[in-house]
């Protein structure tokens, strides 16, 4: 090889490794939008380089730079690195694409009613945030087929994208007749068997249940039907047969004189539950002798109060006598 002809070589080695990273002239697109599933970015541009995150399909980049095939580029969330142009729409028009939500308002949806997570990353995998209902107004970051990142307030996360909508009057819940005062008014849950009731995202059992509720709570009436009604217990609306609404507190009984007690055969503590279920929550257990108040008797549970909370416990754990229980009666496998 002349001597001529190796400088040359040098020379032009020299100028690519100059110009490879410059900026790109006006004549380009200056963003790309991720197609095809997830794409890497990358701290150099080659498989080499150090993956420094991956983002779903619409994600809208900002391009600063190319490398071959590669493409230098600042992502939503402020991070540089490379990513591969196979996998970059590029051009204005990107943003625009029919059900691309990037950078705009938008709603969070379901079709039952109940609440939607934000994650921490892109999949079920991640840590829950937080939650919010349908209706709640969020701001689009990037766009994903699958997932997009959106900020509420002051948490930004990940939420799935078919709960996101860009109809902010779309609601998830049947509407429910006009309440021809416009005000609520105090309702209390109320049923004849001492059992909780469920409130539901529709006002048909076929809707999911969004809640379970216990005789004696109490709610707020929204719009009362003939066979179910609208209501708000504390900040969760919903729908809840009419029949098991009142607007009658319910009367807190006065214990019988010797009152009412703990009770177990073996003598060990005995749980206080949410529902009427061995499955359900146990908010304590109670040792025996410990008084309660009995506010509704059931075939198998009883709805209670004992020591400042109510719940439900099995009627086979409980005495009520005429007079003060002895510790014969405390320690009976069943005071009925």
């Amino acid at each position: 090889m002349t001597k001529r002809k190796h400088s040359a070589i040098i020379l032009m080695v020299l100028i690519l490794a100059v110009t490879a990273v410059l900026p790109m002239g006006g004549a380009l697109a200056d963003t790309g939008t991720v197609k095809g599933g997830w794409l890497i970015l990358r701290s150099q541009p080659s498989f080499a380089g150090a993956i420094k995150a991956s983002y779903p399909s619409g994600t809208v980049v900002t391009i600063t730079g190319q490398v071959g095939s590669w493409y230098a580029v600042t992502t939503p969330d402020g991070k540089t690195g490379y990513m591969l142009g196979d996998y970059l729409q590029i051009g204005g028009n990107a943003a625009s694409t029919a059900g691309n939500l990037t950078g705009t308002t938008a709603y969070v949806t379901s079709s039952n009613g109940l609440n939607v997570r934000l994650r921490s990353g892109p999949g079920k995998g991640y840590s829950i945030i937080a939650s919010y209902a349908p209706g709640t107004q969020c701001s689009i970051i990037s766009h994903g087929k699958n997932w997009s990142r959106i900020q509420i307030g002051n948490y930004t996360g990940y939420m799935m994208t078919q709960f996101l909508t860009s109809n902010g009057s779309a609601t998830p819940l049947p509407t429910p007749a006009t309440n021809p005062t416009g005000q609520e008014y105090t309702v209390y849950v109320t049923s004849k068997n001492g059992k909780g009731v469920n409130l539901r995202s529709g006002p048909s059992k076929s809707y999911t249940s969004i809640g379970f509720y216990s005789v004696g709570t109490q709610a707020a009436m929204v719009t009362k039907g003939a066979t179910w009604s609208y209501i708000r217990v504390g900040n969760r609306y919903g729908y809840m047969m009419t029949e098991f609404l009142t607007g009658n507190e319910p009367v807190k009984p006065v214990p019988p004189t010797g009152g009412a007690y703990v009770v177990s055969a073996n003598g060990k503590n005995v749980n206080l539950r949410a529902a009427p279920t061995t499955r359900s929550t146990i908010i304590r257990s109670y040792k025996v002798g410990t008084r309660l108040t009995v506010i509704t008797r059931g075939i198998d549970w009883c709805f209670i109060l004992i020591d400042g909370t109510y719940g439900y416990m099995m009627r086979q754990f409980i005495y009520e006598g005429s007079v003060p229980a002895t510790a014969t009666d405390l320690l009976a496998t069943t005071a009925f």
